[in-house]
């Protein structure tokens, strides 16, 4: 950490939001605007079939890559046209999964459940073009013993039914000729067996005999079998018990699916509706595991290309959010500021979080081929996301300045770390001679050495990226090809600048009164 003046701006405004303790965790994961994403990729209706297999795919990557989660329920949920195919997971009761802290679950979750599906679109749609990045918004809930855990599941289990059959009465409708909004009428107060007896006398279906995953939902946990781990002398095969991830499409509203299936959740008596009550509603920094990087070959200390795709990533997140004002990077991180009087998610932070972190991942996996044409996506990649609210623009002036000079004794040191490694040193020895060094003496080392001068490394290693709105004059093309008036449009930008004073002088749009 560089010794600055500015480091307080963290220490002072970091909420350690903890969820509490002895509680079962739900997290649930809903598509964001994915009525208008299902309608680009013209999924079919009520239900796709090979979209809800992805979503049951991803679900089953969360549950291989993080073992808190015992048990996730999906449906399609495409009620009155807000398509969401939600997804809930749920952690164990004594999870210290990043040690409860809300924003750390949320955004992990969500960015890592983004990266599959997206990378396994072309699993599950081949012949199908990915148009737009898919993202998700996340809400933790707590519940406070097993009762209500299965309770909860319970419902949701309930509203699936009560969901898929209008939805399927609605459509059948609808593709029969009726209007929409004639079809809606038509089942204005219907009860059950009145949608079952419509469907069976009108279109001759029986809706018990449609697939399980439209009417029960999928449920995904892990599963014990006997696996065949050698073949002993005698030609016999020794098997061993282990749990694997399964998907099933089954009753979860009464007790039998948990009696025997004890190792997920104890036995309980279920109750619905009171369940709703237990809701909790509590920029950006991007992270990755070190794997990562050796995995992609990432060069050291700095990538270029790697750099230049979290730009790209981050530059479409000012596209897509408005309420972003101003966004500073270097290395694995981004932050993200929002303008004082955002109205985003109703200023909810678990949703902000959440999708932002989700939206930010769909841009880097999607864009990944464009500035890595040659290098396959070997690893799923996932970001951490946390809110810090500062009252004052001057101290979010001074958090942005923080950063950078983060950045730069992040990669002054960097680059003289792995210079000396290139040149022969072990790493431990690497450590040991930069250990106790100043920024002077970093310079003299590169120049005595390496005969590098620091001062001309390129911009972006050592200021980090500034991305912003400029204002841009074009000429609007007049009738008959002559040259028209001109006009202002606002284009994204990304800058390698000093955050002083100085750049805050002379780009008052952005945020003013910061001095």
């Amino acid at each position: 950490m560089a010794n600055s003046e500015y480091e307080y701006v963290k220490r002072e405004f970091e909420f350690d939001r903890r969820l509490p303790p002895s509680n079962w965790i739900v997290v649930r994961i809903d598509g964001c605007h994915f009525h208008r994403f299902s309608k680009i990729h013209a999924f079919e209706k009520p239900n796709d079939e090979n979209a809800l297999r992805l979503m049951n795919a991803c679900a089953t990557a969360m549950l291989e890559k993080f073992p808190d989660i015992v048990f996730a329920y999906g449906v399609s949920d495409e009620y009155r046209y807000g398509i969401r195919h939600p997804l809930i997971f749920v952690f164990r009761e004594e999870t210290e999964f990043y040690h409860r802290r809300e924003s750390k679950i949320l955004s992990l979750c969500v960015s890592y459940f983004t990266s599959v599906y997206v990378m396994k679109w072309k699993d599950f749609f081949p012949n199908k073009e990915l148009k737009e990045p898919p993202y998700f918004d996340a809400r933790a809930v707590c519940y406070p013993n097993l009762k209500t855990i299965r309770d909860y599941l319970a419902w949701r289990q309930v509203d699936c039914h009560i969901n898929n059959q209008y939805n399927t009465c609605f459509w059948m409708l609808v593709k029969s000729g009726k209007s929409e909004q004639a079809a809606q009428l038509a089942l204005k107060g219907t009860f059950a067996k009145d949608k079952n007896e419509l469907l069976a006398q009108q279109f001759q279906i029986n809706y018990d005999d449609e697939p399980a995953m439209f009417r029960k939902g999928s449920s995904v946990y892990r599963q014990k079998v006997e696996t065949t781990v050698k073949i002993d002398d005698y030609g016999t095969p020794i098997k061993r018990p282990r749990l694997k991830v399964t998907v099933a499409h089954v009753d979860i509203i009464g007790p039998e699916f948990w009696e025997n299936h004890q190792h997920i959740l104890r036995e309980g008596k279920f109750m619905h509706e009171f369940v709703k009550k237990f809701g909790i509603d509590r920029i950006l920094p991007p992270w990755f595991p070190p794997r990562f990087s050796i995995i992609h070959s990432l060069d050291k200390p700095n990538d270029e290309t790697a750099l230049r795709l979290m730009n790209a990533s981050a530059s479409l997140m000012m596209e897509q959010y408005p309420d972003i004002v101003f966004g500073y990077g270097f290395s694995n991180e981004y932050s993200f500021v929002f303008h004082e009087k955002t109205e985003l998610y109703q200023r909810q932070e678990s949703l902000i979080l959440s999708s932002c972190s989700s939206y930010f991942t769909s841009c880097y996996v999607t864009k990944w081929k464009e500035f890595s044409p040659h290098k396959e996506l070997m690893q799923t990649p996932r970001f951490e996301a946390e809110a810090l609210c500062y009252p004052k623009l001057k101290i979010v002036c001074e958090y942005l300045s923080w950063r950078q000079a983060e950045c730069h004794a992040g990669n002054q040191y960097n680059t003289c770390f792995w210079m000396l490694v290139k040149s022969g040193k072990s790493e431990t020895e690497a450590h040991e001679i930069l250990k106790g060094t100043l920024s002077k003496d970093k310079n003299e080392l590169l120049f005595q050495q390496f005969q590098m001068n620091y001062n001309n490394e390129p911009a972006m290693f050592r200021k980090g990226s500034c991305i912003y709105r400029q204002k841009v004059e074009e000429l609007a093309e007049a009738e008959g090809g002559d040259n028209g008036t001109a006009r202002e449009r606002w284009d994204v930008k990304v800058d390698h600048v000093d955050l002083g004073p100085g750049f805050w002088r002379k780009h008052p749009w952005i945020m003013t009164n910061c001095n």
